[in-house]
C-alpha cells in the first residue's frame, strides 16, 4: 500500500527538518512526501534541499490548512493518505501500524490513534490512558480524532469530498464527522506521533483570530452533519 504524507506548511521554523525526518525514520517504507508551502514568508527550500525525492508545492498566497490539504492530496495518488503538520513529529511506527489495520479490516474508513504533547520541551502523559472506540455517535460530541495520527483511504476521499475550505480551523474536525457518517474508524491504542505546542510561534491556526472560530466551526459542522444524516435516513426509509 502506498501512502501520501501530506505536509502543509506555514511559517514552521527549523521544526519542519524534525517533521520530515520522523517521516523518514518509519519503519514501513512505501510512501511518499509532498510538502505544500501555504505562501509563507520564511524560505523553506534550504530544508527540503536536505532531503531527496520530496515533492515541493507553494501556493500563490495564504489560502488556509483545508486549502493546502487538498493541493496535496490532489497532486497525490496513494491508496492511503497521513496528514502530518510541520511542526509535529511521527512515532517510527505510525504508518506500520496504521496499514496493520488496513490489512486486517477492508471495511475501514480510517485509522487514528493517541499521542502525547510536547510542551516546553517537555513530553507528557499520553493523551488518552485507555483505548477508546470512535465513531459518528462519540464525533458528534467532541473532536477525539488528532490529525497527525490520522490515515485515511484514498477511495473514502473520493467518495465524501476533500478538506472544507471554508473552514481555517476544525476542518480536520469536519472530514472526520464525515467521513464517520459512512465509514468505520479506528482507533489505535499506541503512540502515533506528538504534538508541539509552540510557543509564540508562526502556525497559523495558532493565531488569535483564527482560534475565536474553532467553537463556531464545531457547531456549524455538527449542524450540517445532523441534516445530512436526517436527510439519508428519510431517503432509506423511502426507499
Amino acid at each position: 500500500m502506498l501512502i501520501d504524507i501530506i505536509i502543509p506548511v506555514y511559517n514552521p521554523g527549523h521544526y519542519l527538518d524534525e517533521a520530515i525526518r520522523s517521516c523518514i525514520n518509519q519503519t514501513y517504507g512505501n510512501y511518499k512526501i509532498t510538502v505544500v508551502d501555504d505562501c509563507s514568508s520564511e524560505d523553506i527550500t534550504p530544508i527540503l534541499s536536505r532531503y531527496k525525492s520530496i515533492s515541493y508545492i507553494r501556493n500563490n498566497k495564504n489560502m488556509g490548512p483545508a486549502f493546502s490539504r487538498n493541493v496535496g492530496i490532489k497532486s497525490s495518488n496513494g491508496e492511503l493518505i497521513s496528514f502530518l503538520d510541520s511542526d509535529d513529529i511521527w512515532d517510527k511506527n505510525k504508518l506500520l501500524y496504521s496499514v496493520n489495520e488496513f490489512k486486517k479490516d477492508k471495511k475501514i474508513g480510517m485509522t487514528c490513534g493517541n499521542y502525547q504533547i510536547i510542551a516546553n520541551s517537555r513530553v507528557l502523559k499520553p493523551f488518552y490512558k485507555r483505548s477508546i472506540s470512535i465513531d459518528y455517535t462519540m464525533l458528534m460530541k467532541n473532536n477525539y480524532v488528532a490529525s497527525g495520527s490520522t490515515t485515511v483511504k484514498r477511495s473514502v476521499i473520493d467518495d465524501i469530498g476533500l478538506f472544507n475550505e471554508n473552514f481555517w480551523i476544525a476542518e480536520d474536525y469536519d472530514l472526520w464527522v464525515r467521513i464517520s457518517e459512512k465509514y468505520p474508524i479506528k482507533y489505535i491504542h499506541k503512540i502515533l506521533y506528538y504534538y508541539r505546542i509552540v510557543s509564540g510561534g508562526g502556525s497559523l491556526t495558532q493565531r488569535g483570530d483564527i482560534q475565536k472560530s474553532h467553537v463556531a466551526n464545531m457547531l456549524e459542522i455538527k449542524r450540517e452533519s445532523a441534516l445530512r444524516v436526517r436527510k439519508a435516513n428519510i431517503k432509506g426509509e423511502k426507499g
